[in-house]
């Protein structure tokens, strides 16, 4: 379950067993805040019902544990710090502005009628068209010095 700090607003997964059946002291590894923290209801199941009787003697029981727990607080309580990253302005402001770039410099090329794929694909055939002729005029000098 998650418990929340009062004081400080930090998030804590605490597992609802470590809590007891009635809750126990509770201290934030922030702020050293200390509270009551309670069982929530939804998260209290019993497979067992009791009698009258063993629920007066677990409220008297309860009542004892709660006044000691009150007293000392537990400040080794077994949980995870659950810590939300905030978005970093500056990360956001240069993914923005990159973004702008890219799309004003593909409006300029537009614009201005050049086109980077045709471009692109010129220089690739282009170089293999030379290529062919290099391996081609090699082919033609191997053949004569062999004959």
């Amino acid at each position: 379950m998650f418990i929340v700090c009062s004081n400080c607003e930090f998030k804590y997964l605490v597992n609802s067993a470590d809590l007891k059946p009635n809750g126990r002291m509770v201290e934030c590894a922030n702020c050293n805040h200390q509270w009551f923290q309670e069982l929530d209801d939804a998260d209290i199941t019993s497979s067992v019902p009791s009698t009258k009787k063993e629920e007066l003697d677990q409220n008297i029981k309860n009542n004892n544990q709660k006044e000691k727990l009150e007293k000392d607080p537990v400040r080794n309580l077994p949980s995870t710090v659950v810590r939300q990253e905030k978005p970093s302005v500056i990360n956001s402001t240069i993914v923005i502005a990159l973004a702008i770039v890219v799309i004003l410099a593909i409006w300029i090329y537009r614009s201005y009628g050049v086109n980077t794929f045709i471009i692109i694909d010129f220089y690739i055939r282009e170089f293999f068209f030379n290529l062919n002729l290099i391996i081609s005029d090699l082919a033609k000098i191997i053949h004569n010095t062999l004959n």
